[in-house]
């Protein structure tokens, strides 16, 4: 496997320097690697706190420009291929990775749920709200005086219908089917070793289940 080439005095290389109260370095090929707070690998932005906030605010963006998109095309696609237009331009962004970064609180998850409800209003909703190019195409003089002086109905459509109807998974039970998946493959195929190693479980777990 890669590893880079040690220098005689091992407290200036790579992560096995010793020295401590001070700031570590990492050398390859004696040039000094430059720091940084996250790195982005494989579309996943790491952070070196693991605490995903970088991705997610990554992802935010991706999802509400595929929201944009989406509100464009929409009226061009029939509406028995909204389920193709929603996996395809939507659940691909919002599941990518979501083995990793989707263990975060739900307090960070709620941002992207939120987003996830407003694509879902906006397939599939049957209450109009802003992002339907109809909530704005209306005429005044079709209205009588007291529907002009009503309260207006501000409150959004509630999504929980909607994803039981359509069975359809929200983003915390997708981060549980995929993060299963990946256990099941790791189990079956015992592959990577250590994570395989990790999974395994002891002889003393199984008498006790037993």
């Amino acid at each position: 496997y890669f590893r880079p080439k040690l220098n005689h005095q091992e407290q200036k290389t790579c992560a096995r320097t010793k020295i401590i109260g001070h700031d570590k370095h990492l050398y390859l090929n004696d040039n000094k690697l430059k720091k940084t707070n996250m790195v982005r690998y494989l579309g996943i932005i790491i952070d070196e706190n693991l605490n995903w906030e970088g991705h997610l605010e990554h992802l935010e963006q991706k999802l509400n420009s595929s929201i944009i998109t989406i509100k464009r095309i929409k009226k061009f696609i029939p509406q028995e291929h909204f389920n193709k237009l929603y996996h395809s331009l939507f659940v691909s962004h919002l599941t990518y990775g979501i083995s990793a970064w989707g263990s975060v609180s739900n307090n960070k998850l709620k941002s992207i749920f939120n987003i996830q409800k407003r694509c879902l209003r906006l397939l599939y909703g049957k209450k109009l709200n802003f992002d339907h190019a109809e909530y704005y195409k209306t005429c005044a003089r079709t209205r009588s005086i007291d529907e002009h002086l009503a309260p207006k109905d501000f409150v959004l459509e509630h999504t929980k219908p909607l994803f039981t109807e359509l069975k359809l998974l929200t983003v915390h039970n997708l981060h549980k089917l995929f993060l299963l998946n990946e256990i099941f493959k790791i189990k079956k195929y015992r592959y990577p070793i250590p994570l395989y190693t990790l999974l395994k479980r002891s002889p003393e777990s199984i008498r006790n289940c037993q």
